[in-house]
């Protein structure tokens, strides 16, 4: 479900995560997904790039941490990670968007919507950059003027890796993925989630 779906399929879609959120067991979604489950109010807590939001069950209404509802995607992708999640550990081993399962076609669209805005973005942030890696990401030993793993889910990281320009080359930057990432989400959501991690850290850095 990507955002050029309109809203008559994001409509199905919620309906149908609705639908299979109802059938499964809150304690088990809990304990395969990371999140905490509370009884007493019937919801989830989700850690959603660093802010708590809350996923009601059975009913699947997800609101932010002030009580505002979510919005439409932040909402889809929650609760497909509650009914997706599988518990795999992650490898720390990295992928690239189009070796995601289906995902090798839409590679133009990922660089063109992800990875260029975030190049372009970060292009003369470098110091700001690795600011923010030190307080909000693991820093991995990897090729790369920044490298930082960014848990937006748990146990779903995205790894950062972004070169300053030189005199040669313009900036760039990548987004990986842990291979684990298929277990907890459809490729189509992960890619909105990049979406999503690109202009929340370029707005963190007042980038754009």
């Amino acid at each position: 479900m990507t955002q050029e779906h309109g809203p008559d399929q994001l409509r199905e879609a919620r309906e149908k995560v609705h639908r299979e959120l109802k059938l499964l067991d809150p304690t088990w979604m809990g304990s395969r997904s990371g999140t905490s489950y509370s009884f007493s109010e019937r919801s989830f807590k989700v850690p959603f790039f660093g802010e708590d939001y809350t996923a009601s069950y059975p009913d699947g209404a997800v609101k932010r941490a002030d009580g505002s509802p979510a919005g439409g995607m932040e909402e889809l992708i929650i609760l497909h990670y509650l009914v997706h999640a599988d518990g795999a550990a992650n490898r720390d081993e990295w992928v690239s968007y189009r070796d995601l399962p289906g995902a090798r076609y839409h590679e133009p669209a990922f660089k063109a919507e992800v990875e260029g805005p975030l190049s372009r973005g970060l292009a003369g942030h470098l110091e700001a950059l690795r600011g923010w890696a030190r307080k909000k990401a693991r820093a991995l030993d990897l090729p790369g003027d920044v490298a930082a793993a960014w848990e937006v889910l748990p146990r779903v990281p995205l790894l950062i890796i972004f070169n300053e320009k030189d005199e040669e080359f313009p900036a760039s930057a990548r987004v990986l993925f842990d291979i684990t990432a298929p277990d907890y989400l459809p490729t189509e959501d992960l890619s909105v989630l990049a979406e999503i991690a690109v202009l929340r850290l370029l707005e963190e850095l007042g980038a754009i």
